[in-house]
């Protein structure tokens, strides 16, 4: 299993839903089918959603953020949740791993 976000790193994006949040990062992909808002994104795609996209659609719903987003840096997908400022700490799925930052000091630091 990759390396995820600790629970108190987690903190600064989920607050006290941080446990939640970390369980659904270890969640397969059946058991984010079977969570309500995985289930729903299913429902919703005419085409079978990426893993990623359920579960970042699931992670949106507990941290009441404004939707999952995604920006193409060098060929390279970066995913994240849409905090609402390009500069608040949220959670980032880049090159291959979860981590907890913002988008747009990797925006920066990768147009150069």
């Amino acid at each position: 299993m990759k390396r995820l976000p600790s629970v108190k790193t987690l903190r600064s994006v989920f607050g006290e839903r941080a446990r939640d949040a970390r369980r659904v990062l270890e969640m397969t992909r059946s058991e984010l089918e079977q969570h309500p808002v995985g289930l729903k994104r299913v429902r919703e795609c005419y085409h079978a959603p990426t893993t990623l996209d359920i579960r970042m659609s699931v992670l949106d719903s507990i941290a009441q953020t404004h939707g999952v987003e995604g920006v193409q840096l060098r060929g390279e997908w970066l995913t994240y949740l849409n905090a609402g400022d390009t500069y608040t700490a949220t959670l980032l799925y880049w090159r291959g791993s979860y981590r907890v930052g913002d988008w747009g000091s990797i925006v920066e630091r990768e147009d150069r």
